[in-house]
């Protein structure tokens, strides 16, 4: 309804009818987005692999050391569609159209469709994920993905070609039980692959209902950390804090026999704090995790392993704060967008209720005066209209009488 009159009274843009249709898309859906982002090297590739692709049996998303997530992957249910792979490609970025119109068109997206019953298949297929290809410089650059300053350096100076990913976006069909009852998982890339993807850091964050921010447990909030969690994170959000989480990953690292138990627990503990502190964050929403030895448990059906990796309260926190609290937080975003949208709205319209008021403050003073004038003008003529009445009684003219045509 609130669409339908910002087109009656031509109040729409592209910018504006976009959040609009991604709010009812989201509500069509019944998705809450949980977008995970993390700075490069925090493991969070192998915390989605752990939470969504043990049960494989294998890796799935390509995770090694050094940056894996090549393009901004979205892992959803697609009852209708079944399993799949949708991938859209790089040159994309050279048309003048959104993520979200390609998304309506699927004819423009590379399809593999998954065998859920082949491990194998589908790591084969999931390694597209990371393809890259060598292109120009220039084409590069046209592409938003060359940095002359970078390139500077790591000693790259006029390079006869650049390696680029090959697909700016991915869409993953996945029948996971949590996908399933309605969670959509964004995952990003690290921090300067976001700022090279506008919508990445424009719409599709803000519109996430609930962020987890990985950092690694052993170096705690780095500076590049604190960089992205104020730019992206809590830029993207305001001053809400609901669906709002830290996964501290690689606890392994902080195993250590000659501490003991006690010392170990300690140590998880003072990084919790001190991480609190410095996000401005409840330590509740904080998980101590290791999502490598956690993908291992459950490959193996290790549950003491998996125990120790601490991934379960991540996973309670994901089915129990996060879905069953979907409705409100869908209603929370709609409340936000919205109103901010309508208080523009209602912005523009007393403006123009306004003009209008002083428009017809004039028009009234200019019909006042008009009744003056007129009025003055009228008895004027009447006036002359009777002094002329006057005149012609007494003017006789010589000649004949028109009707007897005598002289007289």
């Amino acid at each position: 309804m609130y669409r339908d009159w910002r087109n009656r009274y031509r109040f729409n843009d592209p910018q504006s009818t976009d959040t609009l249709l991604n709010i009812l898309q989201g509500l069509h859906n019944d998705r809450v987005t949980l977008a995970f982002v993390a700075e490069f090297s925090r493991g969070k590739t192998e915390l989605i692999n752990s939470l969504f692709f043990a049960e494989t049996g294998v890796r799935l998303l390509p995770s090694s050391p050094g940056r894996t997530t090549m393009s901004p992957t979205e892992l959803f249910w697609d009852e209708k569609g079944g399993s799949y792979i949708r991938l859209l490609n790089i040159e994309s970025r050279l048309e003048d159209i959104s993520l979200m119109d390609y998304k309506r068109n699927p004819d423009r997206w590379t399809q593999i469709d998954l065998n859920c019953d082949s491990p194998t298949q589908m790591q084969e297929a999931f390694r597209e994920l990371i393809a890259t290809k060598k292109v120009s410089k220039d084409m590069a650059d046209k592409l938003g993905l060359w940095n002359e300053r970078e390139a500077a350096e790591q000693g790259i100076i006029n390079p006869e070609s650049v390696e680029v990913p090959c697909w700016r976006h991915a869409m993953i069909s996945f029948p996971h039980p949590l996908l399933k009852e309605g969670l959509c998982i964004l995952d990003t890339p690290g921090l300067n692959a976001l700022g090279t993807e506008p919508e990445l850091t424009l719409s599709m964050l803000p519109s996430a209902q609930a962020i987890v921010f990985v950092l690694a447990a052993d170096t705690g909030v780095t500076k590049s950390d604190l960089e992205m969690w104020k730019s992206h994170v809590c830029g993207s959000r305001g001053n809400r804090r609901q669906g709002l989480a830290v996964v501290m990953n690689k606890i392994d690292s902080m195993w250590d026999d000659l501490a003991g138990e006690t010392g170990y627990e300690a140590a998880i503990q003072k990084q919790i704090e001190t991480s609190a502190m410095i996000l401005n964050l409840e330590k509740e929403v904080i998980f101590p995790v290791s999502a490598k030895q956690a993908l291992l448990a459950k490959v193996k059906g290790d549950e003491a392993l998996l125990e120790k990796s601490r991934l379960r309260q991540l996973e309670n926190y994901l089915s129990e704060d996060i879905l069953n609290q979907r409705r409100d937080i869908l209603k929370g975003v709609v409340d936000k967008e919205i109103g901010f949208l309508i208080s523009e709205s209602v912005k523009l319209m007393e403006a123009k209720i306004n003009h209008a008021q002083k428009q017809l403050e004039e028009f009234k003073q200019v019909d006042f005066e008009n009744q003056e004038l007129t009025g003055k003008l009228m008895a004027e003529t009447r006036d002359r209209q009777n002094a002329i009445w006057r005149i012609s009684k007494t003017f006789r003219p010589a000649g004949k009488c028109l009707p007897c045509r005598r002289k007289c």
